[in-house]
């Protein structure tokens, strides 16, 4: 089942703090398809937005722009923490993080 929701993006953000403060600026959002799920403890989910140039096996060659417009996406949750969206663009780390814009 694809699901499409709106989705405001950071470029190539450090960790998670770099994501919420580009998105304060305005970033128009772009609609996703989620094209798969990584659900994570919240140690994990801290780890991983700690660190979301680092590569990670389970986001190769997934992401992408989409035909006609939006983006294919990995959503990433934990409990307690806010669900991301991770456009890898192919490559193997958080290139694109975004977070829902509604």
């Amino acid at each position: 089942m694809i699901e499409s929701i709106k989705v405001r993006f950071a470029r190539k953000p450090n960790d998670l703090a770099d994501v919420l403060a580009s998105l304060r600026y305005g970033d128009l959002a772009t609609y996703v398809d989620i094209e798969s799920r990584q659900a994570m403890t919240e140690a994990e989910y801290d780890a991983f937005t700690g660190a979301l140039l680092a590569d990670r096996d389970w986001l190769a060659g997934r992401g992408g722009f989409l035909e006609g417009g939006g983006r294919s996406v990995v959503e990433v949750t934990a409990p307690n923490r806010t669900t991301l969206y991770i456009d890898p663009s192919g490559s193997k780390y958080g290139r694109y993080v975004g977070i829902c814009a509604d």
